[in-house]
């Protein structure tokens, strides 16, 4: 079992997870092709895909993208279990459908041979080897989390609004849920998933849908992540010259880099295309967005 401290024992297994449908399965190949790329722990990595809505066609294409003899498993979960979550009208999250809602489920389907799960949604790069993660210490909470530089707090505009209500202080810390390390025994005990639903469906005018849910029950009980771990695509923190050198970046909101020019972070959308360039979608490079300059970030 995980020791006290959080620590993932050498001898369980650890996994990391992805949770998307036919929408989202080339960003996940090329996010899972840069976490391959640059894996250079002694642990063998496994990839698990919570599949919701992926054509056999498609499946068969994100194995084509990963080096021969990856460890890969795809878990289907049924749609019923996502029918009749809210989802927000705010501009920002428009492009988001149920299926955001699946990584709750992640970790109650995984075998018990699992005891630590590394979540990642598939709109994010891997930039650099994600080994710490394996063992990094959670200090006994049920996962970790990087504080959301946007909604920083609960009180914030966008944050959880019924944050009264639920006594939480104004400060407490707001995360974003695009990238957990999530002890899966606790994540169970504290019934996570359960509380956060229940939440989802007594609070249908939620604007940050699943996230601002986790947020709302977790209450602040999570451990905090080095924003390294999830740095968001901004012009201001990203670059050639960046100094906190970030081991995972994420494209948040709706301009997305194999959707459209993400031309306000020129490096990035160049990050992008070395990896996509690496998988089976790369002969359809000249149809997808080529970087180019404008002014400003909309």
């Amino acid at each position: 079992m995980a020791g006290d401290d959080g620590t993932a024992a050498r001898h369980e297994r650890t996994c990391v997870g992805f949770a998307v449908d036919e929408a989202y399965a080339l960003p996940m190949a090329v996010a899972g092709r840069s976490l391959i790329d640059h894996h250079a722990g002694a642990e063998p990595l496994e990839i698990v895909v919570l599949d919701l809505g992926i054509t056999a066609p498609t499946r068969a294409r994100v194995l084509a993208s990963w080096p021969p003899g990856t460890r890969v498993r795809f878990v289907p979960l049924p749609r019923e279990n996502l029918d009749g979550l809210p989802l927000s009208d705010h501009e920002f999250v428009l492009h988001l459908n149920r299926n955001v809602y699946g990584r709750w489920f992640l970790p109650e389907l995984l075998p018990a041979a699992y005891r630590r799960l590394i979540y990642l949604d598939a709109d994010i790069l891997v930039l650099r080897d994600l080994s710490p993660l394996w063992r990094i210490d959670l200090g006994g909470q049920p996962f970790a989390v990087a504080q959301d530089k946007g909604i920083p707090y609960v009180s914030s505009d966008l944050g959880v609004p019924d944050y009264r209500e639920l006594g939480l202080p104004a400060r407490t810390k707001y995360f974003n849920a695009g990238v957990m390390v999530i002890d899966l025994d606790r994540w169970r005990t504290a019934r996570i998933r359960e509380r956060a639903l229940h939440y989802a469906r007594s609070h249908p005018d939620m604007r940050f849908a699943d996230q601002e849910a986790l947020n709302a029950v977790s209450g602040g009980a999570w451990a905090e992540l080095p924003p390294e771990w999830n740095c968001p695509v901004d012009e201001e923190l990203l670059g050639p010259r960046h100094d906190a050198a970030p081991r995972i970046i994420h494209f948040l909101g709706p301009d997305k880099p194999w959707l459209t020019d993400v031309a306000w972070a020129p490096y990035c959308q160049a990050a992008y295309t070395t990896y996509l360039r690496r998988t089976a979608w790369a002969k359809e490079l000249p149809a997808l967005p080529v970087p180019r300059r404008r002014g400003g970030h909309q």
